[in-house]
């Protein structure tokens, strides 16, 4: 008889911050990030992999892709019930899937891609042991869609941000929750750029939230570089918008993380995205 897999489930539960909401009060997606990174962290412990595991075997896993979808705003005072297990093994990598929920609210959706490397940073055959902790065969391969890459339209705006020590995780390299923000603040400063900035949004009774990022990590940033952030809308709409994000060394075709976004539009009156905000987004 072949035996039968059963994948290791976790559950965490973590209150929601005051420091962790933004200017309209709602979740982070940064902070949503470091939730699931958390829960990925502690799910390893739970199942026997913890710190000392990975120091006396020099393993370590990062980040390749996050795909996250935000479902529902998340506020002060709710509590996210996280749940998070391993859908496959594949040699050196391994995915991951959460899903958070507030009470019987579902939040937020995501899948990420880790490799397991050595201390060097090399890919390393994900250990047998990982299979049997997990319940997850390494025969069973999940489907991935291919990062929807594009090249940078004529139209892209571009901005620069040094990188600072608050930045940086343990591995002395930025954090992958930090890029999310630079790609969300790429959005606030192409609008900025095109005269319809933050002050103008919120002024017309509304604004943009984020709904979905797919993120694409393939190289770390460090402390002091100052890097490019190349964004570009590639599709608009009266209530929402798509856009790409390479965040770079100074060629945009050689990103260490590219994006591919939405965003919604929110208006208290329900009233579609103003002319002038979606001419902003679009080429000239």
């Amino acid at each position: 008889m072949v035996p039968r897999h059963v994948p290791r489930e976790f559950l965490w539960s973590a209150p929601v911050l005051q420091a962790d909401l933004d200017a309209f009060g709602e979740l982070r997606s940064t902070t949503v990030l470091r939730i699931l990174q958390e829960a990925a962290t502690r799910a390893s412990s739970d199942a026997g992999f913890d710190p000392a595991y990975y120091d006396r075997t020099g393993g370590m896993w990062i980040i390749r892709r996050t795909q996250l979808q935000l479902e529902s705003p998340v506020r002060y005072g709710d509590v996210l019930d996280v749940r998070t297990w391993i859908t496959d093994f594949r040699r050196v990598r391994s995915q991951r899937a959460y899903e958070v929920r507030s009470g019987a609210r579902l939040v937020v959706r995501a899948f990420s891609d880790w490799v397991f490397v050595d201390g060097r940073g090399r890919p390393r055959r994900i250990p047998e042991e990982w299979h049997v902790a997990f319940g997850v065969a390494e025969t069973r391969a999940s489907t991935r869609l291919p990062f929807p890459e594009l090249e940078p339209s004529d139209h892209a705006a571009t901005c620069h941000r040094r990188i600072e020590l608050h930045e940086l995780d343990a591995l002395r390299h930025v954090n992958n929750s930090n890029y999310v923000a630079y790609v969300e603040q790429a959005l606030l400063d192409m609008a900025e750029a095109a005269g319809c900035g933050f002050d103008v949004q919120t002024s017309a009774g509304g604004r943009l939230r984020a709904v979905s990022h797919d993120l694409e990590y393939l190289d770390a940033a460090l402390y002091g570089e100052t890097l490019a952030v190349t964004a570009w809308a590639t599709h608009v709409t009266e209530d929402a918008l798509e856009h790409h994000t390479h965040v770079h060394r100074g060629e945009p075709r050689r990103p260490l993380l590219q994006a591919h976004s939405r965003h919604r539009w929110i208006a208290a009156d329900g009233a579609p995205m103003p002319r002038a905000l979606r001419a902003a987004f679009r080429a000239p």
